[in-house]
């Protein structure tokens, strides 16, 4: 029996890699790893080094895996499928828009033909990415590249996974952990949930990263259109009527998707998506110069994509309503959708409340969305700031705006996403010195919580200067935080918690941390204020931090950041009466 206070994990990917690679990969209990570079090329070989390089950062084995999950505290995971992306799976040759050195090894590494000897290299490197199997990334690789194949079926995928993903409903880990052989479990709503409550289970809660994942698109329209409008009237009538469609379906299984991102890495046609890959670091490319985000970024919501929000996403007249995660979202999608469920709640008819949720994101530190979009995302960009300032990441805008809906906020554990230059530094002068790594990397979580802590406090203490009555509770500043780790997400984790089997001991190292803020071991590691300017970055005070507390010990905010504020979340919004009837407007 479970004795301490669980974990709650807003987004990780459990069956990615066993759904696409059974042999590596057998089911999504055990532990397993991605095939090596060795094992696709010569003893020596250029290639290899330069593969190496780039897999140093990744994590190439099972994050979430439910052992590890029930062995590190995890015992809710919001379980998130995602139809692989075909750009994801395409080098953009020959790689026009790198750098002339970066270029030049882009195409020795990728080669310069494309079909079909180009093929047998992004094969093997994305498998060696992805844990993907060879077979399996032959078969869609191929079609990616091939003229004559039409449609690229992302619904027929999604189907797929998601049926791997029931079929383990119910299932038992092989091998068990000191002796509890533990149960994994779907739920259907916060009703169902509490029925596992204090027994040896990991709960799964189903959701979709992508729209992409309800619809089979028109190869060209897929590669080299930005949005529905751009399409002949036959191919935007054909797209639609598969949205509605195949959402009526997927409103009907057994498990609906508790939420969604609207956007991805990739061009949906639907909404517009952030940048989400880096830039080149000195000789080494990055994921920005070998594929191509450019169609559909930075733009907004295609009016059908407002159709689809309103009609079929958040309405409950074909079934149970299905949340939107902003992750992934351009500024202009995000404004907009913003604007959006204000006018819902607005309505004289409904008058309801819908969360935003951003299920595994980082702070910028920046004020507005205005702001945020007035900045280019580029590495030089972040060179003097702690965290990334890139606009895939939250700005203090969207924190109220969160705060304001009652929504959540799921912080990841990714080196890639969170770090500006200042952090990239230190990491870098911490070498392989375990103890240090790990510092940091309390450091930088927590510099994204107390982020956000500050943000809703100045925002409540405003609010309450005019309210007579009905004050916010100053406490209330913490409950939108959570964990979304992006567990096999295909993510550069934090170096010594990349697995799930870490999340316990992560959050033990917080509490110490906060506990021994002042110990002379923690000097180099303090909390950091963020600003606009980021040359305004400072250290939180310990008086500082106890005033962020607010009167709750550490292990009272660890426990709500790892388990309580999602749970309180769910209590609301994944009832069977929110989900699947009218409902007065919730106070929050």
């Amino acid at each position: 029996m479970m004795d301490k206070k669980p974990i709650a994990d807003l987004h990780s990917h459990p069956s990615l890699k066993p759904f696409r690679n059974k042999e590596q990969f057998p089911d999504i209990w055990v532990n397993g790893s991605n095939k090596q570079p060795k094992d696709y090329f010569k003893l020596i070989s250029l290639r290899k080094w330069v593969v190496k390089a780039v897999l140093k950062k990744m994590a190439t084995f099972s994050q979430s895996n439910l052992d590890d999950c029930f062995k590190g505290g995890n015992r809710l995971l919001f379980c998130s499928i995602y139809p692989f992306e075909r750009p994801f799976l395409r080098p953009d040759r020959p790689f026009s828009r790198a750098k002339r050195f970066h270029r030049f090894a882009l195409k020795f590494l990728f080669r310069k033909k494309v079909y079909p000897k180009g093929i047998k290299i992004d094969v093997k490197i994305s498998s060696l990415l992805s844990g993907g199997s060879r077979e399996w990334l032959h078969k869609v690789i191929d079609r990616i590249h091939r003229d004559d194949v039409e449609f690229i079926k992302y619904f027929d995928e999604y189907i797929k996974e998601r049926d791997f993903l029931f079929n383990n409903d119910n299932t038992t880990s092989s091998g068990g952990h000191n002796g509890v052989i533990p149960k994994f479990c779907m739920a259907k709503n916060y009703e169902d949930l509490q029925s596992k409550k204090g027994q040896d289970v990991v709960s799964g809660i189903f959701t979709v990263e992508g729209i992409h994942s309800f619809a089979n698109y028109k190869r060209d329209n897929l590669l080299f259109k930005n949005s529905i409008d751009e399409l002949s009237t036959a191919d935007q009538n054909r797209l639609k009527k598969e949205f509605t469609d195949n959402l009526i379906l997927v409103k009907k299984q057994k498990y609906p998707p508790f939420f969604i991102t609207l956007s991805h890495h990739f061009n949906s046609l639907i909404a517009g998506h952030a940048a989400s890959f880096a830039d080149h670091k000195f000789i080494q490319p990055g994921f920005k110069d070998i594929f191509n985000q450019l169609p559909g970024m930075n733009t907004g919501i295609t009016s059908f994509g407002e159709k689809l929000i309103k009609d079929y996403l958040l309405s409950r007249e074909h079934g149970p309503r299905i949340l939107i995660d902003t992750k992934h979202m351009s500024i202009q999608s995000r404004r907009r959708y913003y604007e959006m469920i204000k006018e819902i709640k607005d309505d004289d008819s409904l008058h309801e409340n819908i969360p935003i949720i951003s299920s595994h994101t980082a702070v910028s530190g920046i004020s507005t969305l205005q702001k945020a979009e007035e900045e280019i995302d580029s590495r030089p960009s972040d060179k003097h700031s702690f965290v990334s300032r890139y606009d895939i990441n939250i700005t203090d805008e969207d924190i109220i705006e969160t705060f304001k809906s009652d929504g959540l906020i799921g912080i990841c554990m990714h080196d890639g996403r969170m770090p500006g230059g200042k952090f990239r530094k230190k990491i870098k002068q911490a070498g392989k010195d375990r103890k240090k790594l790990k510092k940091l990397h309390v450091q930088m979580f927590l510099t994204n919580v107390f982020h956000i802590v500050k943000v809703n406090l100045a925002f409540i203490r405003n609010e309450n200067e005019t309210r007579v009555t009905s004050k916010i509770e100053e406490q209330d500043a913490w409950k939108t935080i959570g964990l979304g780790s992006d567990n096999d997400g295909i993510v550069d984790p934090f170096d010594h918690y990349d697995t799930a089997a870490d999340l316990t001991n992560f959050k033990n190292d917080i509490i110490n941390f906060i506990n021994d803020y002042d110990h002379a071991r923690n000097q180099n590691y303090k909390i950091i204020t963020l600003f606009d300017n980021e040359h305004r970055e400072g250290e939180l005070s310990s008086a500082q931090i106890k005033e962020f507390l607010l009167g709750q010990t550490a292990t009272e905010i660890a426990d709500r950041v790892f388990y309580n504020n999602t749970d309180v979340f769910l209590s609301k919004y994944f009832t069977q009466h929110y989900l699947e009837s009218v409902v007065p407007d919730l106070v929050v």
